[in-house]
């Protein structure tokens, strides 16, 4: 008998537990925004096309995506870059940003060099009639490489050098125009302390504009990265991405500056990190701005065992192999508040 009654408890107590459930309000994992492409895509950057929308990530000569709405359904395609300049070696290209300029469509790219140490890279600029590709690497020497790289000089190479910044590369460019059509790249300084730079370009965006010399924008003693720039009434709003790439704390920051070339007295503050969102590690961030009257936000966060729900724990995920970890694609509308950025509403898989 004892065993008998035992056993009814059990299932009064499961079916309580389960009425509970079934009457909850949503939990914060149903709250969570979900992927709209959950494979692997770090460092997205985004453009709009007649034909819908393309996606360039990290990896090996740029893979991509397409689809014809920011929700999806997202297709995943191949490598976008015909090879490598003569100037590089073997190894991946890092966070890459498109644009198109006269006519003609222009892909940023950061790819490994000799002289730096194993992830040391320096920038090039490649052309395509395409969004799609294929894009083509443009001269034989890079955009901008740290002149003791083993490179041709670069036409920007960083001089006088800063001996307050370690000998590294230079990746995540970011082409910005400015409102009289002026052209900019933005990039990072490699490793800490870090820095974000900005060189003036020439009209068509495929070579630095003659005499001009970079200028450091913000400097962190940690890590800032990923530079994307947009232009508002209020001023210039730069995002970047802060901390550690492998882990649910990297987040997505935002500046206010009312100068293009001086940060100095810029406002700050955090657009997107785990506790707001819910996502492991939302960094990456680029913009699409004019779609439909909307500016979405493109990001890339961390996943496990394949599934949407975003990885949990302080593990450093791109080293956790047991855990499946990849940084998938995640959309959403953002709205400005006197010139400052603020998610609206996620994008979800259709």
């Amino acid at each position: 008998m004892p065993n008998r009654r035992a056993a009814r408890l059990l299932v009064l107590l499961l079916v309580a537990a389960a009425l509970a459930w079934l009457a909850a309000p949503a939990g914060a994992e149903e709250q969570v925004p979900r992927p709209v492409l959950n494979l692997d895509f770090p460092d997205p950057a985004v453009v709009a096309t007649p034909a819908g929308l393309v996606a360039y990530a990290t990896g090996d000569r740029v893979p991509h995506a397409w689809s014809q709405r920011a929700d999806g359904p997202w297709q995943r395609g191949p490598s976008l870059l015909t090879h490598r300049p003569s100037w590089s070696r073997e190894g991946g290209v890092w966070a890459v940003d498109v644009a198109r300029v006269r006519g003609r469509w222009l892909l940023y790219y950061a790819t490994p060099v000799r002289g730096m140490g194993e992830h040391g890279r320096c920038i090039g600029v490649a052309r395509s009639a395409s969004a799609r590709g294929p894009f083509r690497p443009v001269g034989r020497a890079p955009l901008v490489c740290p002149s003791y790289a083993r490179t041709p000089t670069a036409q920007d190479p960083l001089l006088p050098r800063d001996p307050t910044l370690p000998r590294a590369g230079v990746i995540d460019p970011s082409w910005f125009r400015d409102a009289d059509g002026s052209s900019y790249l933005l990039y990072k300084t490699d490793r800490i302390p870090s820095t974000v730079r900005i060189v003036a370009l020439t009209r068509d965006g495929q070579a630095v504009r003659r005499g001009a010399t970079s200028l450091e924008l913000v400097r962190s003693a940690g890590v800032v990265e990923n530079p994307v720039l947009a232009r508002r009434a209020q001023g210039y709003v730069l995002l970047v991405s802060e901390g550690d790439w492998t882990r649910c704390g990297y987040r997505t920051s935002w500046l206010l500056s009312p100068n293009l070339l001086d940060w100095t007295t810029a406002q700050t503050g955090t657009l997107l990190d785990a506790d707001s969102t819910g996502l492991c590690g939302p960094g990456g961030a680029d913009l699409v701005e004019g779609l439909g009257g909307r500016t979405l936000v493109f990001l890339h966060g961390w996943t496990c065992r394949g599934m949407p729900l975003p990885c949990a724990g302080k593990g450093a995920w791109d080293h956790t192999p047991r855990a499946g970890g990849r940084r998938a694609l995640y959309a959403a509308t953002l709205g400005w508040v006197d010139g400052v950025p603020e998610v609206r509403a996620w994008l979800q898989t259709r």
